[in-house]
């Protein structure tokens, strides 16, 4: 391993074997590490498609900076080997607004894209560790901000025709892959030694995305039609407020007409 791409102080300390994780992590070939002394993620197929990529979300830019990719899926799942909650993330927090139809996602989006804060609205129905059809998620700095948006946001949700008092919202820490990993959030014990190794790799760590083949407004109107056949498919018929029908050609029925039921004779 050459030396810019370990943090060997760290290794020493004993806690966390950051340069054995990664060295383990370009092996498998999880993480490419260039001639150049630079890193990065090795991406999948679906990357390619900006469609797709993120999870189908839409999103907005906000206050708060977001390293996600680098934070979660490069230092937490390869160099720290999901044994450690980075550094960086130690005041993330998230309010989550679980909806249950396409119609209430919209709304909520709308609501959440008012505010100053980062967010993204989109499909959660093929998540297997969430328990909602779509979210809309709005990030924070903090767990005092994340409240004060809360006690804003609610009176808004519980007002509108398409919300209600009956919509979850909660606010969380972090990402949920750590809690699964890691335990309750509460309890985690970030070790600021963390902040080094993180500063380290940030200046190694290259996110090496596509270049872009379209504009974001058409990504953006290319992931509602995602959402639109999402809806469809798991029979949420919100859908036909943004489609003018539906997504998919409904089958010739040739099923025989009921018939009436025989009175019996007198």
């Amino acid at each position: 391993m050459p030396p810019t791409a370990a943090a060997p102080e760290f290794d020493k300390a004993g806690s966390l074997p950051v340069g054995a994780n990664l060295a383990r992590a370009i092996e498998r070939g999880f993480v490419i590490h260039r001639e150049d002394g630079r890193l990065s993620l090795r991406r999948g197929p679906a990357f390619d498609d900006e469609v797709k990529r993120s999870g189908g979300y839409i999103g907005k830019r906000g206050a708060t900076r977001l390293a996600c990719d680098f934070l979660n899926r490069f230092m937490f799942e390869q160099v720290y080997a999901r044994a450690a909650v980075p550094f960086g993330c130690r005041n993330c927090f998230k309010i989550r607004i679980a909806t249950r139809s396409l119609r209430a996602l919209m709304a909520a989006k709308a609501i959440a894209e008012a505010t100053p804060h980062a967010t993204k609205s989109g499909p959660e129905a093929d998540n297997p560790h969430n328990a909602c059809l779509y979210a809309t998620w709005l990030y924070f700095d903090g767990l005092d901000a994340a409240r004060q948006a809360y006690q804003a946001l609610r009176p808004l949700l519980d007002a509108h025709e398409h919300l209600g008092p009956d919509v979850g919202m909660i606010i969380k820490r972090g990402c949920s892959n750590y809690e699964r990993a890691l335990g309750p959030s509460d309890r985690y014990e970030i070790d600021p030694r963390l902040e080094a190794v993180e500063a380290h790799f940030a200046a190694l760590y290259d996110n090496v995305r596509p270049r872009s083949a379209m504009p974001k407004e058409m990504v953006h109107k290319l992931r509602m039609l995602d959402l639109v056949a999402l809806a469809f498919r798991i029979g949420d018929e919100t859908y036909k407020d943004f489609a003018p029908g539906p997504p998919y050609p409904s089958p010739v029925n040739y099923t025989p007409p009921a018939q009436a039921p025989v009175k019996p004779s007198a």
